[in-house]
């Protein structure tokens, strides 16, 4: 299988909301996509098959989001993501700080040769500092 046959994103998962610190997800890597926000910008958002069913986790933080870009989780992959704490910022701002762990799944998370990402897909793979599989 490749990337490219996995299901899409699924209306009826159910969102991960990381609101404390020590907040988890750990999922195997169903499909990974691109969230356009109503201000027009992009955020990776990534379906995950939880023990609880279907997850999605939408990275719209600037520190998960520079994590999974470094870390490159594929479909097939078993991710982990924790919410390790609040930075408090001048202003009265905060940063949330995050754990990303990956095991790579059993096909190294490879795309099949000759199967073109559509232009959703290689928004995500942009995001995510993944090149194109072609």
């Amino acid at each position: 299988m490749s990337v490219w046959d996995t299901p899409e994103l699924q209306t009826n998962s159910d969102y991960i909301k990381f609101e404390n610190a020590g907040d988890t997800v750990t999922g195997t890597v169903i499909n990974i996509s691109a969230h356009k926000w109503d201000d027009g910008s992009v955020s990776p958002q990534i379906l995950l098959q939880t023990a609880e069913g279907q997850q999605t986790v939408t990275a719209g933080q600037v520190r998960l989001k520079a994590m999974l870009a470094e870390r490159r989780p594929e479909v097939g992959d078993t991710l982990t993501i924790t919410h390790t704490e609040v930075e408090k910022r001048a202003g009265g701002k905060t940063l949330k700080l995050w754990d990303v762990d990956i095991v790579r799944g059993a096909d190294g998370g490879t795309i099949v040769a000759g199967e073109a990402p559509n232009a959703e897909q290689l928004a995500a793979m942009k995001l995510l500092g993944m090149a194109a599989p072609f």
